[in-house]
């Protein structure tokens, strides 16, 4: 039997879903570094808190994990884009906000089971 919702969940889990397409489209090309929560917060005028609470409520994932999950992507976008041997994974993670591979790359592994330095290896080709 589906749960029934209120009038007052369901408008308060659209107005979560208004926030967080606000803040998604706030975030910058991904060229560019990913901000903070903070920065977030600030440019879209809410609490923390509130920002949390929407994106737990409609992606199931605090906003921390998100950003992190983005940019890891965003990384191996980046990475898998590249032609080996024409830059470091060093140099591109920068790009990215990383100061120090080795947290990343065990993230990385973590999240997609293969090191930055591998896919940085298959390059363009994809092989």
């Amino acid at each position: 039997m589906p749960l029934r919702t209120t009038p007052r969940q369901r408008a308060r889990q659209a107005s979560y879903e208004n926030l967080l397409s606000r803040v998604l489209k706030l975030l910058p090309p991904i060229t560019e570094r990913t901000p903070r929560l903070a920065e977030l917060c600030r440019t879209a005028e809410v609490s923390e808190r509130t920002l949390r609470t929407a994106f737990i409520a409609t992606l199931g994932m605090a906003p921390a994990r998100y950003l992190r999950l983005r940019r890891l992507h965003l990384l191996r976008a980046a990475l898998a884009l590249t032609e080996p041997g024409q830059t470091s994974v060093s140099a591109i993670a920068q790009r990215f906000g990383y100061t120090d591979c080795g947290p990343m790359a065990a993230d990385y592994h973590a999240l997609f089971g293969e090191y930055p330095s591998a896919t940085l290896q298959r390059g363009v080709s994809g092989d």
